[in-house]
């Protein structure tokens, strides 16, 4: 016998002898005397009757499942009983004295379960073999496209996210988060900024945030809420919560996360640039245009970012050259952006049709400037082929190098 095991019996044995030499039975009555089938007019009490031996039985509030899980036993044992003692895991230790608890299997595996009851007619074993059956957590991480909501701010924020198919929740892996233009919907916009077949092909996470509604439509708050601002909405915040909410249940790589946007969409990826800088690895807005940064401004990114741009010169949504007072030109941009990260002060230069593409390169931290001017390009998220690459696959080389 195990010693666990014998320390376990003698204790009981022990409990047993105290409790029948206090329950006015006989202090020399042996544990085998006990429950014998004598003849008597009574059942115990100062008359000196038989005390009739407790019956062992429990029921169970569930045979198992996934680990971890709580399960309730309950003794359902007849007879008087004083005491109750329980192994339910297998080892030589009492995991419970009170007729009913809970305990929680943390591992996988098949448990017998023991209760012992004991009273002052005596001592009852009973064991149910295999009675519970635990299997391991599933650790596996649901693939492809999944719609989710977060509460941030006293509002419900919902977003879907694509993970790839060969995610791995054992490596890091990085994240792309895609934000629709004013008025639109992540449910429409997934199928315009299709990024799910390069998710698969080199494995990255694809993020769909959905604006909130201000004014006539949804729209991204590009500035912090207050002021003449006419949204009221923390999307700055937002978009940290979301970050940090999909990093708490997926192994994101903190230092490849990419941000891409449509229009006001656009906007806001410059905004998240410099409010947001310390979270953002790079950046590449569509048909956008970055809010005024000056040195009163809020708006300072703590470090070189990559920048792709994209924009049409005939863009009267978002004209090529800004909005005065408002939003820089994309020129403007490029000059801010290569003389922030330190560029070479010369483009290379390549044009093919109609797109002209300007790469700023040798910025600090490997970091670059790369313009596409779209010429006669108007407002839209670019169906171009460039070299044999769509506008994504040219987005997804550029935030790989980075």
């Amino acid at each position: 016998m195990k010693l666990g095991k014998f320390l376990t019996k003698f204790i009981i044995l022990l409990f047993i002898a105290i409790t029948i030499s206090c329950s006015g039975g006989s202090s020399t009555q042996s544990v085998e005397d006990v429950g014998d089938d004598t003849p008597g007019d009574n059942t115990g009490g100062d008359s000196g009757g038989i005390i009739p031996e407790p019956v062992a039985s429990f029921t169970i509030s569930s045979n198992g499942g996934e680990a971890p899980i709580d399960i309730t036993f309950t003794s359902t044992s007849t007879g008087e009983v004083n005491s109750w003692f329980w192994n339910i895991d297998d080892d030589s230790d009492i995991e419970s004295l009170y007729s009913t608890f809970t305990h929680r299997y943390e591992n996988e595996g098949t448990y017998d379960v023991t209760l012992t009851v004991v009273g002052p007619g005596g001592q009852d074993l009973y064991t149910e073999s295999d009675a519970i059956s635990i299997t391991e957590a599933d650790t596996s991480t649901e693939t492809g496209l999944l719609s989710k909501t977060m509460s941030y701010d006293d509002e419900t924020r919902e977003y879907l996210m694509y993970i790839p198919t060969r995610y791995d929740p054992n490596s890091s892996t990085p994240i792309l988060f895609a934000f629709h233009g004013f008025g639109g919907y992540n449910q429409y916009f997934i199928n315009t900024a299709d990024f799910r077949a390069l998710a698969d092909q080199f494995n990255f996470i694809a993020v769909y945030p959905q604006g909130l509604v201000c004014g006539d439509g949804t729209t991204w708050n590009t500035n912090p809420p207050g002021g003449d601002n006419k949204c009221s909405q923390d999307d700055i915040g937002f978009f940290a919560a979301l970050l940090s909410e999909i990093s708490a249940s997926h192994n994101i790589d903190s230092s490849k996360v990419f941000l891409t946007g449509y229009s006001n969409g656009a906007d806001f990826s410059y905004s998240m640039a410099c409010y947001q800088s310390s979270l953002v690895t790079a950046i590449a807005p569509v048909s956008g245009l970055m809010p005024m940064v000056d040195a009163s401004s809020e708006c300072q990114p703590s470090h070189a970012t990559s920048v792709m741009i994209f924009n049409g010169t005939i863009d009267y949504s978002r004209p090529y050259n800004g909005i005065d007072g408002y939003m820089m030109g994309v020129d403007q941009t490029v000059a801010y952006w290569s003389q922030y990260n330190n560029t070479d002060s010369s483009p290379q230069t390549n044009i093919v049709g109609d797109i002209e593409n300007y790469t700023y390169l040798n910025g600090d931290n490997n970091t670059s400037v790369d313009l596409f001017k779209i010429v006669n390009g108007d407002h839209y998220w670019f169906s171009l082929s460039y070299n044999g690459n769509s506008m994504e696959e040219l987005m997804w080389n550029f935030f790989s190098s980075n």
